[in-house]
This record gives C-alpha cells, structure tokens and sequence, in this order.
C-alpha cells in the first residue's frame, strides 16, 4: 500500500450509476455479482512488472480506487488512495469479493503464468468498462516490460494522459427521457439440477477459430450474436424437454445491450441495458433456423433506439420516485432485492453476453494468444454464457453451479456438426 498522498484526480464521493444501484443490495455472503475479463500472453507474467502497471492504471483510471460505503439513503462511492496489489489466480474463479479483505477495492486483478485476469463486482462498471481496464493494464504491462508503446485504440487508454470528468459521469441519467416501457414480462422456466457445493463455479471453454465461426454465421444469413443466441436458445430447449416438471413457461434468454452504441460518452461505469428473448416451446418445435430468425427480428426491434431509451428510462423514473428516496438505506435494500428477484432473475432462463470482436493494435496483438469473458451465475440462473473473439480465436465459456451438462455438449455439438472445430477446456473436478 502506498503511504504519499496525492492529488486527487476525481470527486471525494460519487453517487452510484442507475445499474449499479441494485448490486450491492441483491449480494449476500455467498454470492456477488461479478464478471472476469482475462487476457493470455506468449510469454509468463513477470509480477512485479505488472504491480507496477496496476499502479499507474489506477493512477490514470480513478473510478478503480473508489470503495463502497453505506449512508443514510442510499450506497455511495467513496475515493482513496491506496494501491492493490496482484493476487495469484485460483482454479475457482470469482468468489465473492471480501471488500474488507481487499482494501475496499470493487475489483482483484490476478495472475497465473501467461494469464492476466481483472475480476469485478458489477456495481462498479460493466463488460465494456472491465475490458478497458484489461487491455489498458496489459498495454502498460507491455511498455514497462518490453518498452513496447501500444497506440491509443478502442478500449485501450494512453496512461500518460489525465483523467477526465466524462468517464465517471452517470450516463443513464444523462439520456434518460420521461416515456417509459412496462417492466412485467412472463415468468421465464428454470433450469434444475444438481448444485455444486457452495462457492465453486463450474467453467467449461470452447476455444474455435474466429474465421470459421464468421464463416457460418454469414453461411446462416445473420450475425455472430443471432448465431450465438439461437444456438444457446436450441440446446437450453433441449434441456427443458430432459426436465422432470418442465411446465409451459418460456425460455427466455437475456442479451446485454451495450448503450454507447447509441449515446456518446466517455463512461467506464455501467452504461448497458438488456433485452429477453423468449421461446415459447408449448407452441411447438422450433429448428436452428427458426430461432436464428425469432432473435434476429426481436433484436431488430428491442434494439431501437426508442424502445432501448423507453427500457432503461424507467428504471431511472423509479430510482428518482421520491418516495422510494425518502426511504431509509436498510428498507431500500429490501426492496431492491425483492426487484432484482422478482423482475430480473424471474424473467430469464439464462445470460448470452458477446463482447464481440476485440481490436487490438498490432504491437499488442503479437503478444496476445486469447482473451476471455466469464459471467457468474445466480441462485434462479445457475447457467450463463459468454463470448469473446480476440487474435483469430473465439472463446465461449459456459460458466454454472450444477453439475448438469446437457446445454454445453448440445452447444457445442452443435457447433462441430455444423462445420466449425472446438477445443474444450474445463476446471471440472470429481
């Protein structure tokens, strides 16, 4: 920990964002809401190298030295000055973070041989966010370690440069307008199964060439994510139909929408919506290429920007409701815990999240093998995917807490039947 104080670059205290809000209510001792962003280099990790590039990301980005603390009415950010410091990775990723243990810190960034990895509680920034301040950590990593300049690009920021307003700003409220969409939806079916022991999440990796994959998403008249959505949707199908009780609510699977695709801004916070894509199975069969088309023509329409503005709108009108902001902090956690039971995890099966395809400039690129992106899973959706294409590869992490495997072989079946080549990897135990 560093001692010298220094200026501070950014507010004493920040409001958390409209997506953050629900995070720090919803977690318990044993679960967090957390993602990993990792990136795998040619050579071994020198430590001590990358404590020293650590420093000087926190230095450049200050969002990551800000700690979570309890008021009156509601969670707020607090800022400090103190330095983390690398931990080891573990085979079991993303326990919860014990914010007292780590200094306060929101976020670890770990290392095991080649492997860089930044692991976060979502209440501090999104995939977005977290994958800049990966890439960013590794761009200095390599100056200091090799004296290799890597060019300002998308997601990567120049650490010489200072920090500005604009990449802390609440950007919801910013672009949020006053007509607002219906939050209720139908109730999604769950998965069941037979639950790990507590604390240990189940990872299984498809590593496939990105070309290949390219290749049959165009071959199938659609994008990479419609692809990687309607495969996902099929073998959660399959699934339900092995299920003892499986009922007739849909499956419905949840797509993050990243918001700077519509809103200029600069923010590293949480700036992202979702959509939810059900299948209404009681209504007959569906083939591959039915629901290639089904999330294809709902993504179309759920992403315009009206309906986005409409989605995220309210969830902003109801954190400005003043009775709810006239609440004490211990009944507005309650609630927001209710909320997140009832109109988040209720109404989806499972998460598809695709950072899609990282562009990395040369100079970091000769140096890159993978990057990757894992998602935690909850108590009503112990399964989530994620995707991620980087130097020529794309990997696809299937991360749970059952034991069950019939959505990942189906998946990744799949995949081979239809042409394209799969390494599996996995951190499965007896």
């Amino acid at each position: 920990m560093s001692s010298r104080r220094r200026k501070r670059p950014s507010p004493s205290w920040l409001r958390l964002d409209n997506a953050a809000k629900i995070y720090p209510a919803a977690r318990s001792r044993k679960w967090m809401a957390l993602f990993r962003v990792s990136i795998t280099l040619k050579e071994p990790i020198d430590e001590a190298v990358l404590q020293k590039a650590l420093r000087q990301l926190v230095k450049r980005v200050p969002l990551l030295s800000y700690r979570l603390k309890r008021g009156l009415f509601w969670y707020y950010f607090d800022w400090h000055e103190t330095q983390p410091a690398v931990q080891p990775d573990a085979r079991n990723p993303m326990l919860p973070i014990d914010l007292k243990e780590n200094g306060g810190f929101l976020f670890r960034v770990r290392s095991f041989d080649r492997r860089i990895a930044l692991e976060v509680f979502h209440a501090l920034t999104d995939g977005t966010g977290g994958m800049t301040f990966l890439l960013t950590l590794t761009a200095e990593y390599l100056w200091l370690k090799y004296g290799i300049r890597i060019p300002e690009a998308p997601l990567i920021l120049d650490t010489r440069d200072e920090p500005h307003k604009g990449e802390w700003e609440d950007a919801f409220l910013r672009y949020a307008r006053d007509a607002v969409r219906p939050r209720r939806e139908d109730t999604a079916w769950h998965l069941g199964g037979v639950r790990e022991k507590p604390g240990y999440l189940n990872i299984t990796t498809g590593i496939l060439p990105t070309d290949k994959l390219s290749a049959l998403a165009r071959e199938k008249g659609c994008s990479v994510n419609s692809l990687m959505a309607a495969l996902f949707l099929f073998s959660l199908i399959k699934a339900r139909e092995k299920a003892r009780r499986p009922g007739k609510r849909p499956v419905k699977l949840s797509l993050p929408v990243n918001l700077r695709r519509f809103y200029p801004t600069a923010t590293l916070r949480n700036f992202s919506s979702y959509i939810n894509v059900p299948v209404y199975t009681d209504y007959g069969e569906y083939s591959l290429e039915e629901l290639i088309s089904l999330v294809g023509h709902t993504m179309g329409l759920e992403t315009l920007e009206p309906l986005v503005n409409a989605r995220f709108s309210a969830n902003v009108k109801a954190e400005r409701n003043w009775l709810l902001r006239v609440f004490p902090l211990f009944i507005k956690t309650a609630v927001l815990k209710f909320m997140y039971r009832a109109t988040g995890e209720s109404y989806m099966t499972s998460t598809l999240s695709n950072l899609g395809l990282i562009r990395m400039p040369p100079e970091m690129e000769a140096h890159c093998e993978r990057v990757e992106l894992l998602l935690g899973a909850a108590k009503r959706t112990p399964l989530a995917c994620a995707v991620v294409s980087a130097c020529g590869s794309t990997a696809i992490n299937f991360t749970k807490t059952i034991r069950d495997t019939v959505v990942e072989r189906v998946f990744f079946t799949q995949l081979v039947q239809l042409g394209v080549p799969v390494l599996i990897e996995s951190n499965w135990r007896e």
